[in-house]
């Protein structure tokens, strides 16, 4: 959002998603439209191109602007306010690709007043096709849920998601439960487990099969207020033989990435969530996506050297977003 290149059509995308779908790396993100909506978006790497670099293209339609996978939902439907935190499952059997998102029905982003449930899209005849009604809901006190992340592996989808009583805003500390629950289908869900508790402060996750098992990278949620006293930040990672929804079959978490180190770019020192993982078992090379959350400028001057460069001022926002990678090293 601030140092670019930003698509035309949106104000700032994140939490990727990312994946290879036909031999081509692809990239789900959530994001935010100039016309102020929530929406998903699509990217696909070139032959040949580093994934780990500004080679992303977000599909565009024929104005060159951003395209949307789907239309906006009807006023008056459970995610009318908007859609983001995209994540890929391919198809398995008789059951269609799906995108699992979180979607909302409160106008207020956050706070006591905000809204969330979780939701698919199915890809049928090549085209994304919106579920009418939500897959799954929040229970008082955790009445909101949100940012899915859904893999397929022997013979069962598994779901993470996230459990709150409203997203936080300006001035309220984390309190982030991350549940996990198993389904058959990919429909009916089981009734969930807590995967991590509030008191570990994990915000989201993704997963991806590697050669020699499962990994798994996690985020807190990053300080986008700039309210102050979070938990250490970053991104962690851990490991299993089989896709599993219990704990106990994962390893410790391991901090591999941590923003508050010195020498970390403005673009992740509030931190970063949403995370993508993309392995390659060819080169058995990994690469770790997240959303980064941006240190807030000294703005006058930050302003005046954009204006001197020629650059265009940004556009105020309460914070400022970009999507960041980095490979994982190997151990």
């Amino acid at each position: 959002m601030v140092d670019g290149p930003m698509p035309r059509g949106v104000l700032g995308l994140g939490d990727p998603d990312v994946h290879v779908i036909n031999a081509v790396p692809t990239m789900f993100l959530g994001g935010f439209s100039t016309s102020f909506r929530n929406r998903l978006y699509v990217a696909t790497l070139a032959p040949g191109a580093d994934p780990a670099r500004r080679s992303w293209q977000i599909d565009v339609d024929r104005r060159g602007r951003a395209r949307a996978l789907v239309a906006d939902p009807p006023r008056h439907a459970w995610d009318a306010a908007g859609m983001h935190t995209p994540s890929y499952v391919p198809p398995v059997g008789d059951q269609p690709a799906r995108l699992y998102y979180t979607g909302r029905a409160s106008l207020q982003q956050y706070g006591r007043r905000s809204s969330y449930a979780i939701g698919a899209l199915e890809l049928v005849d090549d085209e994304w096709g919106r579920l009418e009604e939500p897959l799954i809901t929040g229970v008082a006190p955790r009445s909101s849920v949100l940012e899915p992340l859904v893999a397929y592996g022997d013979g069962r989808y598994v779901m993470w998601y996230q459990a709150n009583p409203y997203e936080i805003g300006p001035g309220d500390l984390p309190d982030y439960e991350l549940r996990a629950a198993e389904s058959v289908d990919g429909l009916s869900w089981s009734e969930p487990e807590v995967f991590a508790t509030p008191e570990e402060g994990f915000f989201d996750n993704a997963v991806t099969r590697t050669n020699d098992g499962w990994i798994m990278v996690l985020a807190r949620g990053a300080d986008l207020h700039g309210t102050g006293g979070f938990p250490p930040q970053g991104l962690w990672i851990a490991t299993a033989d089989e896709l599993s929804a219990d704990r106990r079959r994962w390893s410790v978490p391991q901090h591999v990435l941590n923003t508050g180190d010195r020498h970390m770019p403005a673009a992740v020192a509030r931190g970063v969530y949403g995370p993508g993982i993309l392995h390659d078992s060819e080169l058995d090379r990994t690469i770790l996506f997240a959303t980064g959350v941006r240190d807030t400028p000294r703005w006058p001057a930050f302003l005046g050297r954009r204006i001197v460069r020629g650059q265009r001022p940004v556009v105020p926002s309460p914070f400022y977003l970009s999507v960041a990678s980095a490979p994982l090293g190997r151990s």
